[in-house]
């Protein structure tokens, strides 16, 4: 029976840390360039996001991950009145594609159709290719999102 080298002990152990590394950067998104800012519920459920810095007609996309690795992503744009609008990043009837919408210019357009959506009507819902609201509450700078709000999407994203 052969004998193990120490030299190859050192390889094989510095292999599997940097596969560990590796794997730890893509699980935390390291290679997601989609433009999502993941965010997590606090212990209270709640996720708190700062807007405070989010100018007129500006729509940023997020990705919510809770502990049970159930995934909902969601937009949330001011509009020209300084409004938040809070939707998730998906519509009644193209959800099942996983296409979503993106922000052009103060309106919200979606990647089946390329039909579009002024920011000002996120929060009021409707069916199509519209972005269904979530409901949200506002606090200062921050935006509040309750876990449970959130996961009533997880349907759109599954």
């Amino acid at each position: 029976m052969a004998r193990i080298r120490p030299i190859h002990a050192v390889a094989v152990v510095t292999a599997f840390m940097a596969l560990v590394v590796f794997a730890e950067y893509a699980y935390e998104g390291g290679f997601d360039h989609s433009g999502y800012e993941r965010v997590r519920p606090n212990s209270e459920g709640q996720v708190a996001i700062d807007v405070s810095d989010l100018e007129e007609q500006e729509v940023r996309f997020y990705r919510f991950l809770n502990a049970g690795n159930q995934e909902v992503k969601f937009l949330v744009g001011r509009d020209s009145t300084g409004t938040l609008q809070v939707g998730f990043d998906a519509s009644e009837t193209h959800s099942i594609l996983g296409r979503g919408f993106r922000a052009e210019d103060g309106w919200i357009v979606d990647n089946k159709c390329d039909s579009a959506v002024r920011v000002e009507t996120v929060n009021e819902g409707g069916r199509g290719c519209r972005p269904v609201p979530l409901e949200h509450q506002v606090d200062g700078d921050r935006v509040l999102l309750a876990e449970q709000d959130i996961l009533r999407g997880w349907r759109y994203f599954r």
